[in-house]
């Protein structure tokens, strides 16, 4: 809060935040042109442009060209935040965690994707199919006269090309919609009520807007339809709601236990607990036991032998008196 009023939006970011998030999101978008979904996206573009009939316009650019043109950018967005590192006196970080750098952030409405684009270019081209088709034959033809270059396509021919385009592209949306979740689909399905009714607004926000000129609504017919759209659209949201509330994987509540059952757990875990406890005490006395009894069989071999050795030197020190007094010990012993 500044002066008592509400600050809207996001806090405001620092010289040094701002380009270290650049830096971050033109390293990822480089890093992106080595990925396989980049690498079939321009497969597509320049399969899709040899295919076409004249080939208009210029050719796709290659993946390397792709990959230079990401570099240059990040480059140029690694050295901008290198320098302000440098002004502020920061440390600055390794593009290896640059790259992890805000890469969850969601802040913001959702990006267009392939299905949005191909919506918005299906409702171009049927405009542009109006358009051709609301211009008198009278004008058009005079002006097929006037044109340089290429033979023009005749009035019919042109109002088939353009309805042809939004069609093919009508039909990839629903290959696309087809495999994904209720969800996913009601956001399409809102989303595209939303842009109608944002066109449906310049009827009344700016009459003279060639939108607004094209669907040829008064003030008063163009409100009706926003609220229709509007009751659209909140039923809708109400519905994908209960559809992601179902596509999320529950989480298992614990049952709540009454006083005995927690009483007969807490007598269970005791028993068990004791139980354990004796087999491991059990367990350990049987090992200390083994233990002694191997110690006391070594210490009663090792007492034997000192025994035998004492013994025989004993025999050896009687021996040697006996040879000293010149009695020969063998006599004795064997007679």
């Amino acid at each position: 809060m500044t002066d008592g009023k509400r600050q809207k939006g996001r806090p405001k970011l620092s010289a040094l935040e701002k380009s270290k998030s650049r830096a971050a999101r033109d390293y990822r978008a480089y890093l992106h042109t080595f990925g396989s979904e980049f690498d079939d996206e321009i497969e597509r573009r320049r399969i899709q442009f040899h295919n076409s009939g004249e080939q208009m316009g210029r050719p796709p650019l290659t993946l390397k060209k792709h990959q230079e043109k990401a570099r240059e950018v990040w480059d140029r967005s690694w050295t901008s935040y290198f320098k302000q590192c440098e002004s502020d006196g920061s440390e600055p970080e390794s593009p290896k965690d640059l790259e992890r750098y805000k890469a969850k952030d969601k802040a913001g409405r959702r990006g267009n994707d392939r299905i949005v684009y191909l919506m918005k270019y299906a409702r171009q081209q049927k405009r542009n199919a109006e358009d051709a088709e609301a211009v008198p034959d009278s004008e058009y033809d005079e002006a097929l006269k006037n044109t340089r270059g290429r033979v023009p396509m005749s009035k019919l021919e042109k109002v088939t090309h353009y309805k042809q385009k939004a069609k093919d592209a009508e039909l990839e949306i629903v290959e696309m919609i087809a495999n994904l979740p209720m969800s996913e689909r009601l956001y399409y399905k809102i989303h595209d009520l939303k842009v109608e009714r944002r066109q449906t607004l310049l009827c009344i926000t700016n009459p003279t807007n060639g939108q607004a000129v094209a669907l040829a609504l008064s003030a008063q017919q163009a409100t009706q339809n926003i609220k229709e759209l509007d009751t659209m659209i909140g039923a809708l949201e109400v519905e994908r709601h209960e559809a992601i509330k179902k596509e999320t994987p529950k989480k298992s509540k614990s049952k709540k236990m009454t006083p005995n059952e927690i009483a007969e757990q807490y007598m269970q875990l005791m028993s068990e607990t004791h139980a354990r406890a004796s087999d491991e005490m059990k367990e350990k006395g049987d090992r200390v036991l083994e233990e002694l009894q191997s110690k006391s069989k070594r210490l009663a071999e090792v007492l034997n032998q000192e025994r035998a050795k004492r013994e025989l030197k004993k025999i050896e020190e009687q021996e040697r008196e006996l040879i000293e007094m010149g009695i020969d010990p063998d006599k004795i012993v064997y007679g």
